[in-house]
C-alpha cells in the first residue's frame, strides 16, 4: 500500500519549490531556487503519486469559499500550470501562499487551492524516488493511474505491492470500484523472451501445478524420431508426470536431468525439444498460462521495459474485475520454452517459462 512514512514530516513546501516562470510566481521570494515538485513537463513528471497533507487545511474555490477540509495524510497533487497565489486574492485572513491542487492526479482538473505550507515535501533522499530507484511495481502503479486518469476512470491513490519473495500479487489497486490485480515482469531487453514465471523443482515432493500442466502439454504434443512422446512414454512405462517426462528424455540423452542427477550439470539440463514455435502447441500453452493467471486471480499482465521505460499491459481476465482499463488481451505467443533459469537452488533446479509475445 502506498505510504508516505519515508517523507520528513517537518519539510513542507515553499515558493522555492515552484517554477518562477509561471503566472506571477516570480513575484514570490525565492521562486524556482530549489527542487521543483510541481509538474512542468507532463511527459516526464517524477512525482505522479502526489504528496500527503502535513496537517489539516482548508481547500478553497476560486471565489474564496471553503469547498473541503483536508485531513492530515490526505493525498493531493499539484496541477499545471503550477501558479502561486496570495491569500489576499481569495479574501482569506492571514498571510499564506496557496497553489491549485487536484485530489485525483497531477493532470486532472483543479479541485481547489490549498496552502502549500500544509503539504509535506519529500526529504532529500527521496526526491527522485519515482524517477530513479523506485520498484517496478510502484512505477507500474503510477502508469496505471495515468491511464485511468486519461480515460476518466476512478482510481484510488493507495495501492498494495508485494515484498520480494512474497506470494501476494505483484500489485493490487482499486479501479472503478473493483479490486484489480497485476502480474508484473521487468526486462532490460524487450527482444529477448520474457520469463513469465520461474519455479524450483526437484525429484522429491510435490511439483508446482503450472509445471505439471505444461509437462502434460509437452507429453501430449511432442514428437521425437521414435514417434509420439505420449505413446512412447506409455509403452516404456514412464509415468505421465513432469518427472516421468524428464526421465523419458534422460533415457535417450543421459545429459538431460535435474540438479543432483548423475552425469547432469549442477543446475540441471532440460530437453531442447521444450523450445516450441509450432502454433498449435503455442495455443495450448497460452491457455495453460491464462488458466494460471485465473488461479492466481490476476486481471492484467504487465511488461515493463526498463531500458526504454515503456509498458505493455495485457488483460488476462483471471480476476473478478472486467477489463476496466480497456487493455488488449494477452496476444498469441511467438515462442515458448521451459528452460533452466540460473543455478540450482537448495538442491532444486530452477526452471523458467520463457515466452515471446
Amino acid at each position: 500500500m502506498l505510504k508516505f512514512k519515508n517523507y520528513i514530516a517537518e519539510a513542507t513546501f515553499s515558493p522555492k519549490n515552484f517554477p518562477s516562470g509561471v503566472g506571477k510566481n516570480d513575484e514570490f521570494s525565492g521562486a524556482g531556487e530549489r527542487t521543483t515538485y510541481a509538474p512542468e513537463d507532463l511527459n516526464n513528471y517524477k512525482f505522479k503519486e502526489g504528496f500527503p497533507m502535513a496537517k489539516p487545511s482548508k481547500m478553497y474555490s476560486e471565489d474564496g469559499k471553503v469547498v473541503k477540509t483536508l485531513k492530515k495524510g490526505d493525498n493531493v497533487h499539484f496541477t499545471t500550470p503550477a501558479t502561486l497565489h496570495r491569500s489576499s486574492e481569495f479574501n482569506i485572513k492571514g498571510r499564506t501562499t496557496l497553489a491549485p491542487i487536484s485530489l485525483k492526479g497531477f493532470d486532472q482538473k483543479v479541485d481547489g487551492y490549498v496552502a502549500i505550507s500544509a503539504i509535506e515535501k519529500p526529504g532529500g533522499n527521496n526526491q527522485g524516488r519515482v524517477g530513479a530507484g523506485s520498484k517496478t511495481q510502484d512505477t507500474v502503479a503510477f502508469k496505471v493511474k495515468d491511464i485511468a486518469f486519461s480515460k476518466g476512470i476512478d482510481v484510488e491513490s493507495e495501492f498494495k505491492t508485494a515484498r520480494p519473495g512474497s506470494t501476494r500479487p505483484d500489485l493490487e489497486m482499486k479501479i472503478d470500484g473493483s479490486d484489480v490485480q497485476f502480474e508484473i515482469k521487468g526486462t532490460s531487453n524487450r527482444k529477448a523472451p520474457i520469463t513469465f514465471f520461474d519455479k524450483s523443482v526437484k525429484r522429491s515432493g510435490k511439483k508446482p501445478k503450472i509445471i505439471e500442466d505444461i509437462a502434460d502439454v509437452y507429453r501430449k504434443t511432442l514428437k521425437v524420431k521414435d514417434g509420439a512422446v505420449s505413446s512412447l512414454m506409455s509403452r516404456e512405462k514412464f509415468p505421465p508426470t513432469f518427472i516421468g517426462l524428464i526421465d523419458f528424455f534422460q533415457s535417450r540423452d543421459p545429459k538431460i536431468g535435474l540438479a543432483g542427477d548423475k552425469g547432469v550439470v549442477r543446475s540441471g539440463k532440460l530437453p531442447s525439444e521444450f523450445a516450441i514455435t509450432d502454433k498449435s502447441i503455442l495455443t495450448k500453452m497460452r491457455k495453460e498460462i491464462l488458466d494460471h493467471f485465473k488461479e492466481g486471480g490476476d486481471d492484467y499482465f504487465v511488461v515493463h521495459n526498463r531500458s526504454g521505460d515503456t509498458f505493455e499491459i495485457y488483460y488476462v481476465g483471471g480476476g473478478k474485475a472486467s477489463n476496466v482499463l480497456g487493455m488488449p488481451v494477452l496476444p498469441q505467443f511467438k515462442s515458448f520454452v521451459l528452460a533452466t533459469y540460473g543455478g540450482a537452488s537448495s538442491g532444486s533446479t530452477r526452471v523458467g517459462l520463457k515466452i515471446k509475445i
